[in-house]
């Protein structure tokens, strides 16, 4: 998406004019608006000049010229780029382009785009995702990862996601990967109880060396205050490293 910068009462080019006398040892400038205007737009994290513009007339443009009274005019930028510097540009060839005064101009399309993430944000905190409404709308979405480099053993991770939402969750994505050179490795989502700590298995994949990594679905509910974390079984005839699962609660 190109997005639109310019045309609001705030976007005029400026210069100083006449020198005015502010006080007995201060001198000012009186505010000059510069008709006509040719004006250059840089990236403002790199500072590379951005020459792939449209005009207020949609044409494509290098650069954008101030109107006969010094206004900005309304332009785009290039595609997902949604603030730029902005500044007159060299009044000679000999002038060093990287000594030119920049101004940071945010797009006049912000307000539709934070109107858009509010909608959505109400949207996520209002769907309990328990109501069978069939909407694709989620609270929240939290990812897990562990990581077993070198040689894989038996083990548990120690760390646990717990839900505190305030409602069910559900474990909608369980992804393992690992290097298998002999047997098979099994791994498992555990949810765990917060009253006795016990771990129940909730869900599992197998890798082998033929099929190296798993992904499954599992749609396993995560009742409030629930723990969830992962682990891996190695059988003695296994010969397997570098395990990498990941989980998906929303």
């Amino acid at each position: 998406m190109r997005y639109q910068f310019g045309g609001t009462p705030a976007d005029f080019v400026v210069a100083p004019g006449h020198q005015v006398q502010l006080t007995p040892d201060t001198l000012g400038s009186q505010a000059v608006l510069v008709p006509g205007a040719q004006l250059w737009v840089w990236h403002p994290d790199t500072g590379d000049r951005l020459t792939d513009l449209l005009d207020h007339r949609g044409e494509p443009a290098s650069e954008i010229t101030a109107d006969d009274h010094g206004a900005v005019p309304r332009f785009r930028g290039p595609d997902e780029v949604k603030k730029v510097l902005i500044g007159q540009a060299p009044t000679s060839s000999g002038e060093d382009a990287g000594e030119l005064t920049r101004h940071l101009l945010a797009s006049t399309d912000w307000p539709a785009d934070v109107a858009k993430l509010n909608t959505r944000i109400t949207a996520l905190e209002t769907s309990s995702g328990d109501d069978n409404s069939g909407g694709d709308y989620v609270a929240t979405a939290h990812p897990m990862m562990w990581h077993m480099g070198g040689p894989l053993e038996t083990k548990r991770s120690p760390h646990a996601y717990h839900n505190l939402e305030g409602r069910p969750q559900t474990i909608t994505v369980l992804r393992a990967q690992a290097t298998i050179t002999a047997g098979e490795v099994s791994v498992r989502v555990l949810t765990i109880d917060p009253a006795t700590g016990e771990g129940t298995v909730a869900a599992s994949v197998t890798v082998t060396p033929g099929t190296p990594w798993a992904l499954i679905r599992p749609h396993v509910e995560v009742s409030d205050g629930t723990g969830v974390t992962v682990e891996v079984d190695v059988p003695e005839e296994a010969e397997a490293e570098d395990l990498t699962v990941q989980v998906t609660i929303r």
